[in-house]
């Protein structure tokens, strides 16, 4: 995963919540600055959402945290919400798809949550070095399904065979580091960034 830097929530989510009796519904400035944030990857798996403009239920879901089930005062709070992937791939759900009314403990808010995951080189699985989100993250979101770890594995080899054509500083490193640790020009971040920031992350150490 990659850290989200929540930021402020737009001015028409701000508005519309303040509301007398309103309800969570998903406006379409709430998804363009989730997408925004997010540089258009999914808060879990880090897949590319395709969606831009918000209309169609079927290319994003937006998920919160805790969730509106047990959490009711928290349905309209801007921190508790992420957005993801549709999170379906065949009939093996992930991601929000799959965490349905479930709560998980961690956010990809937290330094200490981030800081505590590590992949696999060998076949692109998602850990945590904490039991219970490590659980989370394999029973509730399950981000280690085949396609998944398929997909991290092939971007993890692809930037260590790249760092192995010729011999990097830690300036280079870092450069590389910078590089997919921020958004393009369009405002994206690259998919299943995260695995690479992890690994650049522990040649910089």
């Amino acid at each position: 995963m990659k850290k989200i830097i929540k930021g402020k929530e737009p001015k028409e989510w701000t508005e519309y919540r303040m509301t007398p009796g309103v309800k969570y519904q998903a406006i379409p400035e709430l998804i363009k600055s989730l997408l925004e944030e997010q540089g258009y990857i999914c808060a879990y798996c880090m897949r590319r959402i395709p969606c831009k403009d918000g209309n169609s239920s079927e290319k994003h879901r937006i998920d919160h945290i805790s969730c509106r089930t047990d959490h009711a005062d928290d349905q309209l709070n801007y921190n508790n919400m992420v957005i993801c992937c549709p999170g379906a791939i065949s009939d093996d759900f992930h991601c929000d798809k799959n965490k349905g009314c479930k709560n998980i403990t961690f956010t990809p808010f937290d330094d200490v949550f981030i800081n505590s995951i590590k992949y696999s080189s060998s076949d692109g699985e998602i850990s945590s070095t904490n039991n219970n989100w490590n659980k989370e993250i394999n029973e509730i979101l399950n981000l280690n399904n085949t396609l998944l770890k398929a997909n991290r594995l092939a971007v993890l080899d692809s930037a260590i065979n790249f760092l192995g054509k010729k011999s990097w500083t830690q300036s280079d490193i870092k450069k590389e580091f910078d590089k997919w640790n921020n958004k393009d020009k369009d405002g994206k971040f690259w998919p299943y960034c995260g695995v690479v920031l992890w690994f650049l992350n522990k040649k910089l150490k």
